[in-house]
């Protein structure tokens, strides 16, 4: 469940969004949603550029990461 709010959430912005973003909006704590990202990473559904995830239509163009 938790990681369909957080894919929906980074899929709604296609600039990205930090994990404090994220925290601060879903009140959840960092540490599950690290976890949580980290799975979505894993699973190809959501990419990270530096310190931002994006969806995975909304990367970047010339990133690699």
């Amino acid at each position: 469940m938790m990681e369909e709010i957080v894919q929906s959430f980074i899929n709604s912005k296609p600039d990205g969004v930090k994990i404090a973003e994220m925290e601060e909006t879903l009140c959840q704590s960092r540490l599950r949603l690290g976890y949580v990202t980290r799975k979505l990473l894993n699973e190809g559904k959501v990419v990270k550029v530096e310190n931002k995830y994006y969806p995975v239509s909304g990367k970047p163009a010339g990133t690699i990461k």
